[in-house]
């Protein structure tokens, strides 16, 4: 599968390597001339640079993403964090939200498998997904200790919310596990993954801020 755009591609030193390369390439070849071997032996130097410099890139989006949530055992546990805050009764629909979640994270792992570089788009979407499984939790716990009618319809409206926000995360990141799946039986790339993983972004963070400026 090609790389497709990424925030990989936004940086300058990305750009910088590229040119250093092809400029000692260059160089190279006027040295030792068009040899065959001269050719391969360039194209491997240059090869295994980049590839390098994309390999750190990838470690380093990682550490400072603060966790790996790609990573099963990590999204797990964060999560049963957030499962301790529900109270018994609730039990059933932190459930759901929680299946909701942990399959979230699998289709996520499969398209980084499949698509290293939208590695910095898919654990900002397991972030949001773990702040609106915080969001349910934290309602959940909320709507068990509020008596009074209308306040329990205010705290109902802002848990349904976060769940049809996660229920939507959960659909449409499966419809990208399939798209990403099909891409790589294509010799064509597909570009729109990005876009249409930041949009997810976008919309699972607009949910967040409106429960959060409820009154």
């Amino acid at each position: 599968m090609g790389m497709r755009r990424s925030v990989f591609w936004n940086q300058p030193q990305t750009y910088l390597l590229l040119g250093g390369t092809a400029l000692g390439y260059a160089l190279f070849m006027v040295l030792a001339g068009p040899k065959p071997l001269a050719i391969l032996a360039g194209s491997g130097v240059a090869a295994a640079m980049v590839s390098s410099w994309a390999a750190g890139f990838r470690s380093t989006a990682s550490e400072t993403s603060g966790s790996d949530l790609l990573n099963a055992q990590t999204f797990a546990a964060r999560l049963g964090t957030l499962g301790q805050r529900v109270p018994p009764k609730s039990q059933k629909t932190w459930r759901q939200v929680q299946a909701w979640a942990t399959e979230s994270q699998q289709f996520a792992a499969r398209i980084f498998d499949r698509d290293p570089l939208l590695q910095i788009e898919l654990l900002e979407a397991m972030h949001t997904v773990l702040d609106l499984s915080g969001q349910v939790a934290d309602g959940l716990a909320v709507l068990d200790q509020i008596e009074t009618p209308a306040y329990q319809q205010m705290a109902q409206q802002r848990l349904d919310a976060s769940c049809d926000r996660l229920a939507a995360t959960h659909s449409q990141l499966q419809q990208l596990q399939d798209q990403t799946a099909l891409s790589s039986l294509e010799t064509s790339t597909d570009d729109t993954l990005p876009q249409r993983l930041q949009t997810l972004v976008d919309a699972n963070k607009t949910i967040l801020q409106n429960n959060q400026d409820s009154p």
